[in-house]
């Protein structure tokens, strides 16, 4: 979603800003703009519509005298069109105060029609604008206190970072239920919604915590409650560098990530299998308390793909465990979900650990005390923050809006917790496991030998798609799961009206929709289902579709019944979701390509979800 960005330091802000939001700019963005204070105390706000290449076009033909403190903003929106006029960083009816906000202020309509009496005069249509007007209604005369006069009169998600003409080198960041996050270099100090944005100055970082406020200026940073007391900072060091967030030889972000699955799965795999069982410390204050001890069933919420990983983990886990298991959509959990108590083991998923509907999700399973273990790439956000436990995958920053190696990372961490419960708990069989830990180690090796096997193929497939508006995939069981993630990767980047169905329920109405010539990929992975889904795909032929088959190496019966095969390496079927789904990631990626469409940047879409 939008994005924030601070810096505060000897340095000129201009070019540190400008460079920051592009890197923010993967959350997903329509605008941008930014707010300096120039050498002489004078505010400059400059911006532009579209990406951040049109603000800083703009720039040259309205330049910014340097100064060393400002703010700028990525904004997608929510209130109000995409509009220079809607862009932030905003002030109110003068020019007193300066906001960039992420998130959204839930009660802005009341507030906003008592500002309107009052006789402010309101200029936008976000929601946004109320934060300034209500600044200049409380001004104290000192940016800190008036802040925290306003604080309590806002409801809502959000990320703020404020500035005032009163004191121009003072920056405030606030962070309620949404991510801000302080960098701390030698000498300055920045305030970022994604830590993406400081690896270029620095590693060292603290996110702001609910009930908190950092005040950022020259040569020092404090962090306080919103009552006034100084807090000391618990900083955290990112274990990323800047090589991980640049291009390199890739014309894409998305294409780099793909090939980066064989290390990101093997780090994500790195000192988490021993001769005697999967090791994750992680948990060990989960079996300390004795919560697992209690444990009859097992819930898994996420939103996007990680519901599609975290539904691969479900079919996982039902093999392993001899307790039930349930997915939810993050966005339903909340208002819609079976009975939780303290004996429902709670999973949440979420690649950034800031998505707002499993925040939201996450807080009503912590009303019932059911115990909780997230799954999420980034440390110190707050899905991890408010769990009781937390599994990292390590795939490293992704900063192409479609989740690639996130995905097959969360599904690595859900097969090896699926293997650590199944020991923890008692399983109705453990004979499989020796057998799957063998294939796991090796995973890396097969994820590898699935690039080079598939890259170039689906290379050539993806010019059969450069026409077509719709396509089908099919599959059973686990292959069909994968299917659905595959269709999303499609919808997202090629633009293309992709649908994913359970093959055995073609002809339960779906069929109509097959006419001579519409691709469709065919999965099958899975050996116990295979003779099923060939009957299936003998039926889609019959009606002339073009079938292209995803298979293991070594089986000879699905080429003899498809118009196209792509083979991937064999493993055990536990597995081949995570490398079947690299030429899915492929294929989308090329058919957005060739059709001439942003595949970093989708349209509509942003990376983050961290509005509800």
């Amino acid at each position: 979603m939008s994005g924030i960005l601070g810096y505060m330091g000897k340095r000129n802000a201009i070019p540190i800003l400008l460079e920051g939001l592009e890197q923010l700019s993967y959350r997903g963005y329509d605008s941008a703009g930014i707010a300096v204070f120039s050498e002489e105390k004078e505010l400059q706000i400059r911006k532009a519509v579209g990406r951040i290449n049109q603000l800083r076009n703009f720039l040259l033909h309205e330049p910014v005298k340097p100064g060393n403190s400002g703010i700028g903003h990525t904004r997608w929106a929510t209130h109000g069109v995409p509009s220079i006029t809607n862009c932030h960083p905003l002030t109110g009816c003068g020019e007193q105060f300066i906001v960039a906000h992420n998130g959204i202020i839930e009660n802005f309509p009341q507030l906003r029609r008592t500002l309107l009496q009052e006789g402010h005069i309101f200029s936008t249509d976000t929601d946004t604008e109320v934060i300034p007007h209500l600044l200049e209604k409380y001004d104290t005369g000192d940016l800190e206190q008036t802040i925290r006069e306003i604080l309590p009169l806002l409801r809502g998600s959000f990320a703020l970072a404020i500035m005032s003409k009163a004191q121009p080198q003072v920056i405030v960041g606030v962070s309620q239920d949404n991510p801000l996050v302080v960098g701390f270099g030698k000498s300055e100090s920045f305030l970022t919604s994604d830590i993406t944005a400081l690896l270029p100055y620095t590693r060292e970082t603290y996110p702001i915590k609910n009930g908190e406020i950092a005040i950022l200026e020259p040569e020092k940073v404090t962090i306080k409650s919103t009552a006034g007391e100084v807090r000391e900072p618990k900083r955290t060091i990112v274990e990323w560098n800047v090589q991980d967030v640049s291009l390199q030889e890739f014309e894409h972000y998305m294409l780099k990530e793909i090939t980066e699955q064989t290390k990101s799965v093997e780090d994500t795999l790195a000192g988490r299998i021993s001769e005697k069982g999967i090791v994750l410390p992680e948990l060990d204050p989960l079996l300390l308390a004795g919560s697992l001890s209690k444990i009859t069933r097992v819930h898994i919420i996420a939103s996007g793909t990680s519901y599609h990983s975290g539904s691969i983990g479900k079919k996982v886990m039902d093999q392993l465990l001899n307790i039930p298991v349930e997915t939810s959509y993050s966005s339903e959990f909340q208002y819609d979900h079976p009975p939780l108590d303290e004996q429902t083991l709670i999973i949440v998923l979420s690649q950034s650990g800031e998505t707002a509907d499993t925040l939201s999700a996450l807080r009503e399973a912590k009303r019932f005390q059911s115990p909780i273990i997230a799954i999420t790439n980034t440390p110190g956000s707050t899905v991890s923050r408010k769990a009781d436990s937390t599994v990292y995958t390590k795939a490293g920053p992704e900063l192409a809006v479609a989740t690639t190696k996130s995905y097959t990372c969360q599904i690595t961490v859900l097969i090896m917790l699926a293997i650590w419960l199944a020991e923890k708990l008692g399983s109705r069989d453990l004979h499989p496991l020796p057998e799957l830990m063998t294939e796991l180690k090796r995973l890396p090796e097969y994820v590898d030998s699935t690039l080079i096997m598939t890259q170039d193929a689906i290379d050539q497939f993806a010019q059969v798609t450069y026409d077509q508006e719709h396509l089908f995939l099919i599959g059973r069981g686990l292959d069909y799961v994968l299917a659905l993630e595959g269709a999303l990767k499609l919808q997202e980047v090629a633009y293309i009206h992709a649908d994913a169905y359970a093959a055995g329920e073609l002809k339960h109405g779906t069929m109509a929709l097959i006419t001579p010539g519409v691709p469709v990929i065919a999965l099958a992975t899975q050996n116990q289902v295979m003779d099923k889904l060939i009957s299936n795909i003998k039926e889609v032929k019959a009606r002339d579709a073009f079938v292209v088959g995803i298979t293991t190496i070594g089986d000879e019966l699905l080429s003899e019944v498809v118009d196209q095969v792509l083979y991937i390496p064999n493993s055990h079927p536990f597995l081949m979701p995570i490398l079947a789904a690299i030429p899915l990631q492929l294929l989308a990626y090329y058919s957005g390509t060739v059709r001439g469409h942003d595949v970093d940047r989708p349209r509509n879409l942003a990376k983050s979800l961290t509005v509800e």
